[in-house]
């Protein structure tokens, strides 16, 4: 299943999703044929670039992990020149190996190879400048897929599998409700953030959990209608409302021993600004609206 152009014009693809370490390299996913026998594209390789990005060329990137191993019906015309897995194109049979779930499926005792099918590659976050946390999911029923496994795998910048991130249940803590795959980090304190529809999660770089705050309990439960975005350079939680269409930002704590007063007090600060914008503001269905605002068409 070769890549296509299906217009005119030139296809000259990069990649998936970047994030940039501290010293401004970036990390990648690149999508691939032939995953489980799908003809679309899907995201499965991990890379990182060594050189910049320029206005006039794109660098080289190179494979750290991969999330499916073997994809199907591969030919030469889906090599990708600008993705090298120890110095040669990614493509047919070349990849990093162990992929990451065969690397789960050996981990977990109780695991099968059928458990990680039709697995689903997240967005990869930096967690410091020689180490990543790549989120991958198990596959999603129309039914419902609460208790699926899912894992939050951690990567070096040489590509080996270093650890994953601890202290979740695959039932009670499970990301599949409300589809919250989302992992936030902020390298400058080595600390990593996951939120989900049942708690407020953070660890260390080592993956030990440091923090769960309960979302039943009534003084966060209003973080279940947010949804986590990432991280500022200051160290700060950006949070979108998923209704509401407002930002809030957590203030970056000391001590993640602190984490809950510091969510505590930055819900209450959101109910009181909320207000006021409202009255201001005046939204219709909570879609903001600036009239004065001059227009500019593109």
């Amino acid at each position: 299943m070769p890549l296509r152009s299906y217009d005119d014009g030139p296809r000259n693809p990069f990649a998936s999703w970047i994030s940039t370490t501290p010293a401004g390299r970036m990390l990648c996913t690149t999508g691939e044929y032939g995953l489980y026998n799908y003809a679309n594209l899907l995201d499965n390789i991990v890379s990182i670039t060594d050189q910049p990005l320029t206005p006039t060329s794109k660098p080289t990137l190179r494979a750290l992990a991969s999330m499916e191993a073997e994809p199907v019906k591969h030919t030469e015309a889906d090599l990708r020149p600008d993705v090298l897995y120890n110095g040669e194109p990614v493509g047919m049979d070349h990849r990093p190996r162990p992929s990451l779930t065969e690397h789960l499926t050996e981990l977990e005792q109780t695991a099968h190879r059928w458990d990680w099918r039709n697995a689903r590659l997240g967005r990869p976050a930096v967690v410091r400048e020689d180490l990543f946390v790549v989120p991958i999911f198990g596959h999603i029923f129309r039914g419902g897929s609460r208790g699926q496994r899912f894992a939050f795998v951690l990567v070096s910048d040489k590509g080996e599998i270093v650890g994953q991130l601890g202290g979740m249940h695959l039932y009670r803590d499970s990301p599949f409700t409300g589809f919250c795959f989302e992992i936030a980090a902020d390298p400058a304190r080595e600390r990593i953030y996951h939120l989900n529809r049942y708690g407020l999660f953070a660890w260390t770089a080592t993956g030990v959990r440091a923090q769960r705050l309960d979302l039943e309990d009534k003084r966060y439960k209003l973080l279940k209608h947010f949804r986590l975005m990432d991280c500022s350079p200051a160290g700060e939680l950006i949070l979108v409302h998923r209704t509401q269409h407002l930002m809030l930002r957590l203030p970056c704590p000391t001590s993640l021993g602190d984490l809950g007063q510091v969510v505590e007090n930055a819900l209450r600060s959101y109910a009181k600004e909320r207000t006021l914008l409202k009255r201001q503001w005046q939204p219709v269905n909570w879609h903001w609206t600036d009239s004065t605002a001059p227009l500019r068409r593109l």
